[in-house]
């Protein structure tokens, strides 16, 4: 726009003068007057009424939210240093965090009622020093700290980037999740960590995952070892039952005994496994 004012220069009359403004109407600068102390006015009333609205609501989310640390026990090494790099400098584990916190928050607690959320006051975010056997590992401490202990092996290749921030979520999802005052069976928390990590991020199981071999006993299907195939039988419940997982971790807040899992499917589990694995057997059977 500035440029095409500039262009337009040159055709107009240099040497025209420009014309005089009309003469006031003192009677209508009169009346104007009072109209503009009074737009002044509500304009400030306003700026100071949005000012105390951010202000309650940056006190709001502040009051709900936790610590985030970074640490690097890396050090000096290659992996150390790409992990300082690409993660500590610009702050980027620390909106990983934030950003899979809030998808997973938002699926187990909708209501972002605090009676049911899961305290957490500080969560660090540590590349370990060794190789662990896992990519992630998670520990408590005291006062609702979380520690996740991430393998420098994550840190490795040319996909780094995706395989730290699959750890990440599967770390945060971990948290945010009740155990049943730890007495919740670890198999079923890890079917449960499976089952939000495929559908919150829309991954898919390896190939040949949907067409395995229906267990031997049926009422193994929530405790299998493998992770997958609880998250598959997961699934099943909720879409039979829509809400049936946020119901599951809200049932581990307070304790852990497997008729809670009766209560919440409305049948005893090992009927519903039963009538699960039938269908597993028929659709692997086409």
């Amino acid at each position: 726009m500035e440029e095409s004012h500039h262009l337009l220069r040159p055709l107009l009359n240099q040497s025209t003068t420009t014309a005089a403004p009309p003469p006031k109407d003192d009677h209508v600068v009169d009346n104007l007057k009072p109209i503009s102390s009074n737009s002044s006015i509500i304009l400030r009333l306003t700026l100071v009424a949005c000012i105390g609205i951010v202000s309650i609501w940056a006190n709001h989310e502040a009051s709900k939210g936790y610590d985030i640390t970074i640490v690097n026990e890396s050090g000096d090494t290659f992996l150390g240093k790409r992990f300082e790099l690409f993660y500590v400098s610009n702050d980027e584990a620390v909106r990983l965090v934030i950003r899979a916190s809030k998808v997973v928050e938002n699926f187990l607690y909708p209501d972002h009622d605090s009676h049911i959320k899961k305290p957490i006051s500080h969560i660090i975010v540590k590349l370990a020093d060794r190789n662990l056997t896992d990519d992630i590992f998670v520990e408590s401490t005291t006062d609702h700290k979380f520690v996740l202990n991430i393998s420098p092996s994550v840190m490795e290749g040319t996909s780094f980037r995706q395989v730290v921030f699959q750890a990440v979520k599967r770390g945060v999802a971990r948290i945010s999740l009740w155990d049943g005052r730890g007495n919740a069976p670890q198999n079923l928390k890890d079917g449960i960590v499976e089952y939000m990590i495929g559908h919150l991020w829309a991954t898919r199981p390896p190939s040949g995952h949907d067409k395995a071999k229906p267990l031997r006993s049926a009422a193994r299907c929530w405790k299998h070892a493998d992770s997958r195939v609880v998250a598959e039988f997961l699934d099943y419940c909720e879409r039979r039952r829509p809400g049936f997982i946020r119901r599951l971790n809200h049932a581990m807040m307070d304790g852990w005994d497997d008729g809670k899992l009766d209560g919440l499917l409305g049948q005893p589990a090992q009927t519903l496994c039963t009538t699960y694995e039938s269908l597993r057997y028929n659709i692997s059977s086409v």
